[in-house]
């Protein structure tokens, strides 16, 4: 007996530190877990709603800030918006201002405009309070983001995935002398940048969150948040063409749901609010530009015509290759640089889609997202050019996609071998992402600290001595117009891609006082400008330079 206990004693000593390590680590998973779900609890709260959202978009703002460029972005859009803004201000509504005789603009919207034109009302002929403006708007759409994601996910997984969308992608930022191309997130370069991606991005969200909270709700004309979601769907359209694809996307996803009522209200009401801006631009000019160039064959050589059937669909197969096999790989998986084709990522973001839709069909998962991405999606395929830009308004809604597939995966995992396994799965690609991309954060800020490139510096300071010496009716004939219109404030405007006797015809028409030759990488310049100075040497004269750069100011002389 006393033998047998003694073994009992021993085999108990044998078996204590084994068992105490598994109550460690048992308590340490329940710590933890309690307090995830104590923070989850707040986090649910009102309060706590309100609180968290309001860091998020702050902690936006000074990430962006720190990645902020107060330089005049290079994209000819930047320049036409704030153009616009300024015809606003000036009383001349939405035209042109830097051609000599001024024409409406159809081209975009007024929403964005009208923003920017109270920042130019305040700060004349001053861009970095424009750019300040979009770093606040933002700020604010980060948050409704994360609230967005709320009625989907918990706590931890929605910031996850805002900071995951705010470091995406890859956006071209410059190239360096050895020919190395640097690229930063694009939603943070764009957060700066004075175009109508990010406004159109934060109004669009806010449409989707107050669409959803009305649909759940009974009614119509009693039902606010299904008004407040109308209204911001028709903001979003009047700030971005594109905000068609959340009206289509909207009334399709009512019809799947049999809400038949309230989908003839919401088509009838957005047409009614949609067709005061058409008439206009009919009476006015040639109608929606946009519509135009989305079925031309080639937008720069209008002479060319529209695209037949076969054109058509060449298209759209050659632009959905580029996205699936070059854009959509750098933006959900930062270790690659994409390519022209079909690799492992493009493979995954098929099974990706594959089973988005499958949940879609099968569970009523975020349908209403599924239909809105698919056709954002459409149009920018069946746009004349491709670029990760076109997809900045569902960016989210990808990172949210690929988010739930490795969630569910992460489930799966749980239930078959623990739920550590499921827990540091997520994790391990959650940290992984954000690390991949975390060099993109610090190209983006290091450009923003650096100066103009060397060729865009000429041009600037081109822009600069013409602004200090061209007389204030000047007429400047330049391949950027709206770029050195804000720069230089004199009115500026393209030449012809034709034979240099219709260009050289052409200024003498205009009256051209200066023309602008620089060396930005636009061929046109080279093909169309520079041979019409070679072959009338005798009209033109140079009046300022940059040999470095290869950008001169010529005044030009007309014929007798």
């Amino acid at each position: 007996m006393t033998k047998r206990k003694k073994k009992i004693r021993r085999n108990n000593t044998c078996t204590d530190p084994q068992s105490g390590s598994n109550r460690n680590l048992i308590g340490i998973s329940f710590s933890t877990q309690e307090v995830i779900s104590q923070v989850n609890y707040y986090s649910n709260s009102v309060d706590g709603r309100r609180i968290v959202c309001f860091f998020v978009g702050l902690s936006a703002f000074f990430v962006g800030l720190w990645c902020f460029d107060y330089k005049l972005s290079l994209s000819g859009d930047n320049t036409e918006f704030i153009t616009l803004a300024r015809s606003l201000v000036a009383g001349a509504g939405l035209q042109y201002l830097n051609l000599p005789e001024p024409v409406p603009a159809t081209k975009y919207p007024f929403g964005f405009p009208l923003l920017l034109a109270l920042i130019e009302w305040f700060f004349p002929r001053e861009w970095i309070p424009m750019k300040m403006l979009v770093l606040i708007i933002f700020s604010f759409g980060v948050g409704t983001l994360y609230l967005l994601l709320r009625t989907r996910l918990e706590l931890l997984p929605s910031l996850a995935i805002v900071i995951i969308s705010i470091t995406a992608g890859k956006s071209y930022l410059t190239t360096d002398a050895e020919g190395m191309i640097s690229y930063g997130p694009i939603l943070l370069h764009f957060s700066h940048q004075i175009m109508s991606e990010i406004p159109y991005l934060v109004v669009s969200l806010l449409a989707v969150l107050f669409l959803e909270r009305g649909v759940n709700q009974l009614g119509i004309l009693k039902n606010k948040a299904f008004w407040s979601g109308i209204v911001f769907v028709m903001l979003a359209y009047y700030i971005r063409s594109a905000g068609v694809a959340l009206i289509a996307s909207f009334f399709i996803y009512l019809l799947t749901r049999r809400d038949i009522k309230r989908a003839c209200f919401f088509i009838f009401f957005c047409f009614v609010a949609w067709l005061p801006w058409t008439i206009r631009n009919n009476l006015v000019g040639d109608g929606p530009v946009y519509l135009q160039q989305l079925i031309m064959v080639n937008p720069y050589h209008p002479e060319r015509g529209f695209m037949g059937l076969t054109q058509l669909t060449e298209r759209i197969a050659e632009n959905g290759l580029l996205y699936l096999n070059l854009h959509l790989p750098r933006l959900l998986w930062p270790f690659t640089n994409g390519g022209q084709e079909i690799g492992s990522v493009s493979i995954f973001i098929l099974i990706i889609s594959g089973y988005t839709v499958w949940k879609a069909i099968r569970l009523k998962r975020d349908v209403f997202w599924v239909f809105y991405t698919a056709a954002v999606l459409g149009v920018a395929i069946l746009w004349p050019w491709v670029d990760a830009r076109f997809l900045i308004g569902v960016i989210p809604f990808f990172i949210y996609f690929s988010a739930r597939v490795a969630i569910d995966l992460a489930d799966f995992l749980k239930a078959a071998g623990g739920s550590w396994t499921g827990r540091i799965f997520i994790w391990a690609l959650s940290l992984s992402l954000i690390i991949g991309q975390f060099p993109g954060v610090m190209n983006l800020s290091a450009y923003a600290r650096s100066d103009y490139p060397p060729v865009w510096d000429g041009y600037y300071s081109a822009g600069k001595w013409l602004d200090e010496n061209a007389s204030s009716d000047a007429l400047i004939v330049c391949r950027k117009p709206y770029w050195m219109y804000v720069v230089s404030g004199r009115k500026s405007i393209n030449f012809p891609f034709k034979d240099t006797s219709f260009v050289f015809s052409y200024l003498e028409r205009k009256k051209a006082d200066y023309i602008v030759l620089e060396s930005l990488g636009f061929p046109q310049t080279s093909q169309y400008l520079l041979p019409t100075v070679q072959e009338y040497p005798d009209h033109f004269s140079i009046v300022w330079s940059d040999k470095l750069q290869s950008t001169f100011v010529l005044g030009f002389l007309q014929s007798k």
